[in-house]
């Protein structure tokens, strides 16, 4: 297989009893990649996959948060929301994500971007309350479409 095309691929990983690891490379620089990942004007082009982003606001410090919502219709919205606990840009950022408002069991998801060559290597940590909290995301498909939208992500960097 063709090496950078073997880097390119996603790798999702379970690690203990409460984290899922991501991992994805990609050909452009770290600071190309934090902004897509954090400009709410380039965030809608590359993270949805079946469903529109509707929504997305972001404010990026610590002691920010971000909204990022998505729907066709009424019965298929949703969102993911909470605060932004650590950013050291363009290469770490820390938050908890709520989904749909529910506060009562967050996940905290570390987010580090690498310079690799001229590319990235980005490493997402998701950190769940609880075994049963993970299994529950995985059951409903939290971890779902991530080939597709970082396959968005990369073409997007591509273009611009």
């Amino acid at each position: 297989m063709n090496k950078n095309v073997e880097m390119l691929q996603l790798q999702v990983t379970q690690d203990g009893d409460t984290a899922i690891i991501v991992r994805r490379s990609f050909r452009h620089p770290p600071t190309r990649v934090w902004r897509a990942m954090t400009d709410p004007a380039l965030i809608p082009k590359w993270m949805a996959s079946m469903d529109t982003m509707t929504r997305c606001e972001m404010d990026l410090r610590p002691g920010g948060s971000f909204h990022y919502e998505w729907g066709g219709s009424p019965e298929n919205s949703f969102y993911f929301s909470g605060p932004i606990l650590a950013v050291d840009a363009p290469h770490h950022m820390t938050h908890v994500e709520y989904f749909n408002g529910d506060t009562a069991s967050g996940t905290t998801i570390t987010t580090d971007l690498e310079a690799r060559g001229t590319g990235t290597r980005m490493t997402i940590v998701m950190r769940y309350a609880d075994a049963e909290a993970r299994e529950e995301a995985i059951r409903n498909g939290m971890t779902d479409g991530f080939d597709e939208v970082y396959d968005k992500l990369e073409a997007l960097l591509t273009k611009a």
